[in-house]
């Protein structure tokens, strides 16, 4: 299994792993220096923390990324004669062969530094805590992995599913007002540093499994044998309990039926699907609300951008701090829009039944806008809307009801445009396996569409900032008619540019849906002589994009993936800087520009604004730039290796 994994990433795209592996080399450079320069007193607690967001990120991180690597399923062994623990066993080998274990292996060495700084023996400790805690990152991964897979099965399994990762989401959209609240208190970074942890969750941490070699560690240290050799004979013990575990749910994986009846939407039937118009786009938006109600993927995705906009609602009121409440339904709003933007793809290879009907395609992407609105606005505006009823907040409805619209709008428009024109094809619905978050790969789908959604709520936010400062009140409501324009605007022509691209290339989006990446760029070849003869402007722009993201190299990746993820940082910097100056806001918090003198606090903020704003253009250049010229060396996805997911069946026989 091994060498099949190593076959399998031999014959992949080298872009991801690349991006990967220098992000997570300088976590690691980061955990390994708060284990060598942290208080010796405090070092342990707060290396169990980190340790602990280590082992969180193991868990959360592959349902964002298609569910975890499938590359290797345990259906393929399912006719072999061979007992599912010595394939568990083998899965787990083949788990260790890649970046993420090596990265996480070199973060867990700070485990070693921090025994150097005990002593000799407690370096020993490290030495045998290491490897086992690398073990139980990997094995808690594939058990929770599996376990949610079984639960989306159920409809509690989805509800209980979708509130956690919605409360890791709420917790990261909400940070800097849990900072703030803290804040309140003192200098929380400083305390922490310098006296660890507060009691009950320094404690905490240790005694989790996560933290037991940071406690082997430092009861070595400290002369305590017994808590050392007992946290490491835990830790020990807990990998034989994930490991069996692990077998008997790959057991009952390849022994049970893996797709059962449809759950059916019925209450949504009931009173939606049933007043629809039998036309060809009520039947698209009825399909595409039983879909939202009946597959788990889709329920997953639905649930947890709602939960997530409850559950910053829920913090805010628990904290004290209400300025996030309204702002929930803007977050919920873009989440699901990110969250929706593999419709396509979420469905396989049923494109063919809209290819073959005449016409079918301009119902198939309204219908599917018009589902998501129905589906998603209700709640987001009802949580914003709620939050400042609750709260009295009512001073962010013009910012709310001018980005709202523009946000739904441009939402709307984007996740079809991305479905076509960008899709990340994985395993036909049918063919999932135990695991009903196997899907496309979307991570670079996300890095791209997350500063579009921020881009959309531009225009209309300017208009009501100008008529803050300008305290001109009809100027300012005026953004939000603005929005509602700039919205309708964005949802019907991003929609139009989909369905006649859907119209035109529809045979290669089904062939790359259906054989993954290279049959769709195949099917581009063969249709260049015809592509001449279509007006420019129709696909010019999406096909340059999608072109300049194929023959994209590991550095051009590795650079507008790390733009896409921090663009927002300077822009958010400058922006609330410049609010907090003019408004002659006391506390910096942590703006930046906000900690130079008086006079420069502005000039400072305009300049992160700009650096925001060239990100952003940098961005816009790496995309639609020039396509790499024919024999440029540049290799693209498509040659090095299929993405269809479990397509590449073939490969075990």
């Amino acid at each position: 299994m091994v060498q099949m994994k190593l076959s399998v990433l031999r014959h992949g795209s080298s872009n991801r792993r690349t991006l990967g592996g220098v992000i997570g080399l300088a976590l690691a450079l980061a955990t390994i220096a708060i284990s060598v320069f942290a208080p010796i007193e405090v070092a342990p607690s707060l290396l169990a923390a980190v340790v602990g967001v280590w082992v969180l990120g193991w868990i959360v991180g592959p349902s964002g990324a298609g569910g975890g690597d499938e590359s290797l399923k345990p259906e393929y062994f399912a006719l072999e004669p061979i007992q599912p623990r010595t394939v568990a066993v083998g899965l787990l080998a083949a788990s260790f062969v890649g970046v993420t274990v090596p990265v996480t292996l070199a973060a867990f060495l700070s485990l070693l530094t921090l025994g150097i700084r005990f002593g000799f023996l407690a370096a020993l400790v490290a030495l045998i805590a290491v490897p086992l805690q690398v073990v139980f990152a990997v094995l808690a991964s594939r058990l929770v992995m599996a376990l949610t897979g079984a639960a989306l099965r159920t409809r509690i399994g989805v509800e209980i599913t979708a509130v956690q990762y919605a409360a890791v989401l709420a917790t990261g959209f909400s940070v800097y007002m849990l900072y703030q609240a803290a804040s309140q208190h003192g200098d929380v970074l400083g305390q922490i540093w310098a006296q660890g942890l507060p009691a009950p969750y320094g404690t905490l941490v240790l005694a989790l499994p996560s933290g037991w070699g940071a406690a082997a560690v430092q009861a070595a240290g400290q002369g305590g044998w017994a808590v050392a050799l007992g946290a490491v004979a835990g830790l020990a013990v807990v990998n034989v309990l994930l490991l069996l575990g692990w077998s008997a749910l790959i057991h009952q994986r390849v022994t049970r039926p893996t797709t059962r009846p449809s759950r059916g939407g019925r209450r949504v039937s009931g009173l939606i699907v049933g007043a629809l118009p039998s036309t060809p786009l009520g039947a698209v938006v009825g399909r595409e609300l039983r879909t939202w109600g009946s597959d788990p993927r889709r329920a997953l995705e639905l649930r947890i951008a709602l939960w997530t906009g409850v559950l910053i609602c829920a913090l805010g009121l628990l904290v004290g701090l209400t300025f996030m409440i309204p702002l929930s339904g803007l977050i919920t709003i873009a989440l699901a829009a990110l969250m929706s933007l593999n419709i396509y793809a979420l469905d396989g290879s049923a494109l063919w039944q809209t290819l073959l009907t005449p016409g079918a395609e301009r119902s198939d992407v309204r219908g599917r806008q018009i589902a998501w609105l129905v589906v998603f606005v209700p709640p987001a505006v009802l949580v914003s809307l709620g939050g400042m009823v609750l709260t009295g907040q009512s001073w962010a409805l013009p910012w709310v009801s001018a980005a709202l619209p523009a946000l739904v709008g441009g939402g709307a428009g984007l996740i079809v445009l991305f479905a076509v024109a960008w899709p990340a094809p994985g395993p036909e619905p049918h063919r999932h396996g135990g695991n009903p978050l196997d899907s496309g790969d979307v991570v670079a789908q996300f890095n791209v569409m997350f500063p579009l959604m921020i881009v959309t709520a531009v225009p209309p936010t300017i208009v009501t900032a100008a008529g803050y400062f300008l305290e001109i009140p009809a100027l300012m409501w005026s953004g939000t008619a603005v929005g509602v324009l700039w919205g309708l605007l964005l949802g019907w022509g991003l929609g139009r540019v989909a369905y006649r691209r859907l119209e035109k290339r529809g045979p290669e989006l089904l062939g790359t849906l259906r054989w993954g990446a290279s049959a769709g760029a195949d099917g581009e070849e063969e249709s260049e002589d015809e592509q001449e003869d279509k007006p420019e402007a129709e696909w010019a722009f999406v096909t340059r994009i999608e072109r300049n993201v194929e023959s994209m190299s590991s550095g051009r990746g590795a650079v507008l993936a790390v733009l896409g993820c921090t663009f927002w940082l300077p822009i958010y910097q400058g922006a609330a800087s410049l609010f907090r100056s003019l408004g002659g806001a006391g506390q910096p918090g942590w703006h930046l520009p906000l900690y130079l003198p008086g006079a420069w606090q502005v000039p400072g903020s305009l300049v992160m604004l700009a650096a925001g704003v060239f990100m952003v253009y940098l961005i816009g250049r790496i995309l639609l730039g020039p396509a790499p010229a024919a024999g440029s060396g540049e290799s693209t996805p498509e040659t090095d290796g299929n993405r269809g997911g479990d397509r590449s069946d073939s490969t075990v026989g």
